[in-house]
């Protein structure tokens, strides 16, 4: 029915009918593809920070690795929850997603970058990295998915 490619996303074989079943592709495989990378970039990040910034940044690199790939899946999820409403509904819940996620990593960064045991440059550029990793690799999954825009093979209007 479908399978994984090199870069995470999903290769369905059969065409998605309906506008949920494609948002719900869509999702899935931009959930994918952004927790792949935004995993594949916490680990870099976290090397990088714990070298350069010790135990403060190694603590510092794994906490905005995970704040960052975690506000990444909000988008794929608001995605799903509006599946099923018009598309300007969805096209919304994307945007607010992508809006929301920079709003929790802003604040975010703003109340953990004080914190005596975290190196706030590190929390910083690891979030920054992160984000802009997992948003390109959303877009990525996006492009990827080959959507068939028409009537059903099977119906009498074909």
């Amino acid at each position: 029915m479908w399978r994984w490619d090199r870069w995470g996303t999903v290769e369905y074989d059969g065409p998605a009918l309906g506008q949920a079943q494609v948002v719900r592709r869509l999702s899935g495989s931009m959930a994918r593809g952004a927790a792949l990378v935004g995993g594949a970039a916490t680990v870099l990040c976290t090397a990088v920070a714990a070298v350069v910034a010790g135990v403060p940044g190694l603590w510092a690199g794994l906490l905005g690795g995970l704040l960052a790939t975690g506000s990444a899946l909000l988008t794929p999820a608001l995605m799903l929850r509006t599946a099923r409403l018009e598309p300007g509904a969805v096209m919304l819940a994307a945007f607010g997603g992508l809006a929301m996620k920079a709003i929790i990593l802003l604040a975010a960064l703003f109340t953990l970058g004080g914190l005596p045991g975290l190196h706030r440059m590190s929390l910083a550029v690891t979030m920054l990295v992160v984000f802009v990793a997992t948003v390109a690799a959303e877009a990525w999954a996006g492009q990827k998915l080959q959507i068939l825009i028409g009537s059903d093979p099977g119906s009498p209007d074909a």
